[in-house]
């Protein structure tokens, strides 16, 4: 009888255990931040309040889709099945953000579920899945937009599911039925394409030239009949086209190409290196394209302006799997167990960066000064402008420029007028602007210029003031910028109230 077999299963349980224990923490460190985050009445992740302003405007009515005018510039740059889905579970009469963040937070939990299955399935072991699930739940990055308005979560679930299903059935035209989630994840997101490619590539390399035309014939089919469904039916009259296609070519930037491929080499390597150790002890050409193809998409991306950490979240989701199955099988492997346990804490340790902390009771108390501010001064539907879109519309102001940073875009590529807002400007339409750094001191201009050009900037200086200044909460900072300036026309009779106006 071998006597040394017990005392490695007993070591195997206790690596098991330390391992769950270890990514469990780190993981638990993000979902603890979660019930504060999900309540937190503000903004807090950049484009939430935008986000919210078009689910509103939908679910009244509004064409959101429609072209710019110089009244009113909406960006709706996402899906439509992210607008048509946010609009019918939030209340008009008062936005908050928690139905969309919930939204997400399922999107979330379905993506850590998917991941788990993807994991079991490659190393066989429960222990592998729920490992996965730990990984992908330690990155930072997913807890900041996985419990966010955005759409990036329910997205990537459901192109997810669709590569799964794919993956599920890939030696059988079974695998066709993954066409309509990955339909579905384009037209809530036109991010997450990979899996579409992933497959396309595969049946290529497989040789399976009819299946890979059917799939190519079936997905083109799907999608243009979807484009038409919506650009001539469920938008009629609009330019749908021009939101979710021209209105997401913003320009190229170096400077941000670099500082994401800086942050892609710091916290994907390690697990990176380790799926493709994975992929090399057990080749999969389908699990191996997807990989790829979500590599290179996700980094060719970032370097577009507005782009950011999200951009990786594929590839998190996907290496969390792989990492997960090469830790599973280098545990049972004395001769690999020193890589397998290095190699998962590295993972774990990097996927806390970037880490982003949970609003305090004081950014409660800011953002409630803040908006009984506004619902006192400024009676409802008052046309506001400015940078937090969130914040106006949830004091009942009706806010013309949802987007004002794909508006800035557009303007510097020439593909809308900057007259009209500077005409509204000079005639004063707006009762409020909001801004988060004081025009009038001309002081680090150049950060400003980014949300705001300088013809406006000027327009506001000539045609408005400022009444009072607000401490902002923590999560809408943006380094340095700390509070909140509120201007208003300089006819305006409003009493200042607050703290004096910055001199």
């Amino acid at each position: 009888m071998n006597k040394t077999a017990p005392i490695q299963r007993r070591q195997t349980y206790v690596v098991v255990i330390l391992s769950l224990a270890f990514a469990g923490l780190l993981a638990g460190r993000n979902v603890a931040t979660w019930p504060v985050r999900l309540l937190y009445p503000g903004e807090e992740c950049g484009s939430e309040g935008m986000q919210l302003e078009e689910a509103v405007r939908l679910r009244t009515g509004a064409r959101i889709f429609a072209a710019a005018s110089p009244e009113r510039f909406e960006g709706a740059v996402y899906g439509p099945l992210y607008y048509l889905l946010t609009s019918r579970i939030i209340d008009p009469r008062r936005p908050a953000f928690l139905p969309l963040r919930l939204l997400s937070l399922i999107g979330t939990l379905g993506c850590a579920a998917g991941c788990a299955l993807l994991a079991f399935w490659l190393s066989r072991s429960y222990f592998g899945a729920l490992l996965a699930s730990l990984i992908f739940l330690a990155y930072g990055f997913v807890s900041r937009y996985g419990i966010s308005a955005r759409c990036d979560l329910v997205a990537l679930l459901l192109a997810f599911s669709g590569f799964l299903v794919a993956y599920r059935f890939r030696s059988d035209r079974r695998l066709l039925w993954a066409i309509p989630l990955m339909l579905c994840g384009f037209f809530y997101k036109q991010q997450f394409v990979a899996g579409p490619l992933a497959v396309l590539l595969y049946l290529l390399l497989e040789k399976s030239y009819r299946k890979a035309w059917e799939f190519l014939a079936l997905l083109a089919l799907g999608g243009l009949a979807l484009l038409a469904l919506f650009q001539f039916v469920v938008f009629h009259g609009q330019a749908f086209l021009t939101h979710v296609v021209l209105y997401n070519m913003l320009p190229f930037s170096w400077t941000l190409f670099r500082q994401l491929v800086f942050v892609f080499s710091v916290v994907l390597v390690i697990p990176l290196w380790l799926g493709i150790q994975f992929l090399r002890a057990h080749p999969s050409k389908l699990l191996g394209c997807y990989l790829g193809c979500a590599v290179i998409l996700s980094v060719a991306m970032v370097g577009k302006e507005g782009s950011d950490v999200n951009y990786f979240l594929e590839c998190a989701l996907v290496l969390s799997a792989l990492a997960a199955a090469f830790v599973t099988e280098g545990i049972s492997d004395p001769a690999r167990l020193g890589t397998a346990l290095l190699g998962l804490v590295l993972t774990v340790f990097a996927a806390q960066w970037p880490a982003y902390k949970a609003p305090k009771p004081g950014d409660f108390a800011r953002d409630l000064a803040m908006q009984n501010y506004l619902r006192q001064h400024f009676p409802p539907h008052t046309p506001a402008f400015g940078l937090f879109t969130g914040d106006l519309i949830r004091s009942g102001l009706d806010v013309p420029v949802s987007d004002l940073w794909v508006y800035t875009w557009l303007v510097r590529t020439g593909r809308i007028p900057e007259d009209g807002l500077l005409t509204e400007l000079h005639q004063r339409n707006f009762g409020v602007i909001l801004v988060n750094y004081d025009l009038e001191s001309g002081q680090r201009r150049g950060y400003l210029q980014d949300y705001m050009l300088t013809r406006v900037q000027q327009a506001i200086r000539a045609n408005y003031r400022v009444a009072t200044t607000l401490e902002m909460p923590e999560p809408e900072k943006i380094e340095p910028a700390d509070r909140f300036y509120i201007w208003v026309p300089r006819e305006s009779s409003l009493v200042i109230t607050g703290d004096s106006p910055a001199k």
